[in-house]
This record gives C-alpha cells, sequence and structure tokens, in this order.
C-alpha cells in the first residue's frame, strides 16, 4: 500500500483556503460546484498542513465540517506568508494537494534557502531521534529510518508516526506513513532533485514532538 501522497495529475476537487481573525477556513467543491464527500484517513477526514513560507513553522491541523463543503478551525497566525497543503481522499474523485497562498498582515515572509543539515539527531522535549543516512535519488522509493532511541512511539493517528515533507519552494507536498504498523521506518517518492525539509511526528505520552531534518534530493 503507497501511503505517500504527492501531486502529478489533475485534481477533480478544488480547495480555497481562507484565514480571518484567528480562524482558517477551506472550502471544497467539485467540478460540479458540489461538496465532495471526504474518506477518513488516519483517523480524520483532514489533515491540514501549514508552514510559512521560510520553512521555519510548522502546524499540522484537523479541521472539523462546519456545514456540507466547509471546513473550519481556530488557529492564530502571527503575520507573514504561508502556505497551506489541503490533504484529504475525496471518494471517487482524483486530487492533490496544491499549495494555497495565505497571507497574514502586510508583512510578506521570503521564501526559504535551505543548507543539507550536518545533525541528524535531534532532541525535543527529552526525546531523541535519529535521521539514519539518507542516499536521496528523485523518482526512486527513498527509505527514511528513524532511530528512535529504544524507545517507541505510541500511536499517533493510526500509525506510529507521520512525515511531511515540503520543498524548497513549498510547493511540493508528500505525506508518508510507516512501511507497517510496528516500524517507524517511511518510504517517500521525490518528484524532482532540489532540497526538501522534513518534519517527522511522534508521539510519546500524551504530546506529538515534531523533529526537523534538512536533505538534499539528487536527480
Amino acid at each position: 500500500m503507497d501511503h505517500s501522497h504527492h501531486h502529478s495529475g489533475e485534481s477533480e476537487v478544488k480547495a480555497t483556503v481562507t484565514y480571518k481573525s484567528g480562524k482558517i477556513s477551506i472550502a471544497l467543491e467539485d467540478s460540479t460546484g458540489k461538496a465532495p464527500e471526504l474518506a477518513l484517513a488516519h483517523e480524520k477526514e483532514m489533515h491540514f498542513i501549514m508552514v510559512s513560507n521560510d520553512l521555519e513553522h510548522y502546524y499540522h491541523l484537523h479541521p472539523e465540517k462546519e456545514q456540507e463543503g466547509l471546513y473550519t478551525i481556530n488557529h492564530s497566525l502571527n503575520d507573514g506568508t504561508y502556505q497551506a497543503f489541503v490533504d484529504i481522499t475525496p471518494k471517487e474523485k482524483a486530487y492533490q494537494a496544491a499549495p494555497n497562498t495565505i497571507q497574514v498582515g502586510t508583512n510578506e515572509t521570503g521564501k526559504a534557502a535551505l543548507k543539507s543539515d550536518d545533525n541528524w539527531t535531534k532532541e525535543v522535549d527529552g526525546k531523541t531521534v535519529t535521521l539514519e543516512n539518507v542516499k536521496a535519488e528523485a523518482g526512486k522509493a527513498v527509505p527514511l529510518d528513524f532511530n528512535m532511541h529504544g524507545e517507541t512511539p505510541e500511536p499517533h493517528l493510526g500509525a506510529l508516526g507521520h512525515v511531511v515533507i515540503v520543498d524548497e519552494a513549498a510547493e511540493q507536498y508528500i505525506h508518508v506513513h510507516p512501511d507497517s504498523d510496528d516500524t517507524t521506518t517511511f518510504h517517500a517518492h521525490f518528484p524532482k532533485q532540489g532540497m526538501y525539509k522534513i518534519w517527522a511526528e511522534f508521539q510519546f505520552g500524551d504530546k506529538v514532538h515534531t523533529y526537523s531534518f534538512i536533505i538534499e534530493v539528487s536527480k
């Protein structure tokens, strides 16, 4: 089962994201103007990933259905430019997550200029995770193997972890899940060469820890 989502081809569902006074709204419509029916994916109808333009800030939210075709969540954002990716699985409709630009206030955030990580071990709130050596080539299945240093994360949204990857330009979106229910190894497909930022989410206790890494993908 391929757990990766990245965009190619045409979408039959359009997602429009707006932000006003601390509230994010996502309107969905198919090619006939109707609200699409969504399948559950990892316990939620919608995973909403938002990154700042410079990739310094990352949010994984779960808006709830307010009415047919409209999902909302309250989440205050600082001034700046963000790219939002609406991760959904419409029933019987093709869909690819594409960036939606959100501008908050007048201060625009510049794009990232990523440099490859030289530290593959990260600690967040006392929990350490190492991303093992990665040889990433575009168009191939790239294993991402996370060493948990003897810890076993708790299931989070139906998996032992979630990995979101965005390219330097914040245009390509990749969301992958573990290869099986009892592993923290993932496989990602990178559509083209370049610099990418990885956010790996693991739950310890009742808290989700997010670890970020930057990798370079070759041709």
